[in-house]
């Protein structure tokens, strides 16, 4: 098996994003392969060559076949202890390639599920979330989602209040939340560019 920081889930987003569900509506993304000319926006990262790097303890992390999602395969982070008063010590954090300026709007797409539930509850927990960090740690995105056992594709979105640079900044997923297993497929983040005023 490939070392985790360098698989990029390439297979999944080199074919088609087919269609499924979004969290947010957003009748403007179409589904197609996805290229810099099909994504509803400036890619401000490689989503082939995403350098994944899972942090924190109490997990365990690994490749798997999954049905249902582009590629059928997936990351799959299996949380083993919770730390729901600091669940963003056990993540998956990876770096962009652009920085983003103040003003500019950031859409992420992703595609996840909850492999294992938590006991008792019907959906898993994860914060998205790309920002600072270091001090301050402000974000631009910071959204908490629910995945339920099926694949879906979530869209998260936030306007830059600051400048984020790449040598300072990254984007990815909290998942501290719950003794869980989550999936991720396909991943991808882009820029409108911001205001022209």
């Amino acid at each position: 098996m490939r070392p985790l920081k360098s698989i990029a889930v390439s297979a999944a987003i080199a074919g088609a994003i087919i269609c499924a569900p979004f969290a947010v509506a957003d009748p403007s993304f179409e589904t197609a392969p996805v290229t810099q000319t099909t994504v509803p926006g400036d890619l401000i990262h490689n989503p082939l060559a995403i350098k994944w790097e899972p942090e924190g303890g109490n997990k365990r992390v690994s490749i798997v076949e999954s049905e249902g999602v582009p590629g059928g395969q997936a990351i799959s982070f299996q949380v083993k202890r919770k730390n729901t008063r600091k669940p963003w010590d056990i993540r998956m954090r990876a770096p962009f390639d652009k920085s983003v300026s103040a003003g500019e709007e950031i859409s992420i797409y992703f595609w996840a599920r909850a492999a294992k539930l938590p006991r008792g509850k019907e959906t898993g927990k994860i914060g998205v979330v790309l920002g600072r960090n270091v001090e301050p740690h402000d974000t631009v995105v910071n959204q908490e989602i629910t995945p339920g056992e099926d694949w879906k594709m979530y869209k998260v979105s936030g306007v830059a209040g600051n400048d984020f640079p790449v040598s300072e900044s990254d984007m990815g997923f909290n998942m501290g939340f719950a003794k869980q297993t989550i999936e991720l497929g396909p991943f991808f983040a882009v820029t409108d560019g911001g205001s022209t005023e």
